[in-house]
């Protein structure tokens, strides 16, 4: 199957938000708010692959702050979508180039549930590598869901 690179989100217009007032730790907490939203790097020079605690929940794996059993991370993938995978992790960092793409995870329930990861090449003074974010896919439903901050009464 041919790999096809989108244009890299450098390229893009950031958005303006200083009139909202709305801070990166919000956007990154809505965004988590309501499915597993996981972030990771692969390390280039050793081949190690670090992932926050909801990667390794997607994963039904657990968690460590050391570098993730690729082995095992690997065999939750539906074997069909794991060559595919691999070409693309090796693509980016060949390329330099940002990716996106989504696979069968197993569900530890006998099927599959679909997962997104986005990752972008990084070469820069913090190292080299690829970063980026995986989620699940949620079933598109028409739902409301409202955060329960309040105490009990």
């Amino acid at each position: 199957m041919p790999l096809r690179f989108e244009q890299s989100a450098k390229h893009q217009t950031e958005q303006s938000r200083v009139h909202i007032g709305i801070t990166d730790a919000e956007i990154v907490q809505m965004l988590a708010a309501y499915r597993l939203f996981g972030f990771w790097l692969i390390d280039i020079e050793t081949g190690h692959f670090f992932a926050s605690e909801d990667v390794h929940k997607i994963f039904d794996l657990p968690y460590s702050d050391g570098p993730v059993n690729l082995t095992e991370l690997m065999s939750r993938i539906h074997e069909d979508d794991r060559s595919l995978i691999a070409e693309t992790f090796e693509q980016a960092s060949l390329h330099g180039v940002g990716f996106h793409f989504v696979y069968r995870v197993d569900n530890r329930l006998g099927g599959y549930k679909l997962v997104r990861s986005v990752g972008r090449f990084r070469d820069d003074q913090s190292g080299g590598g690829i970063v980026g974010i995986t989620y699940e896919f949620v079933e598109r439903q028409r739902v409301v869901g409202f955060e329960d901050s309040t105490l009990p009464r």
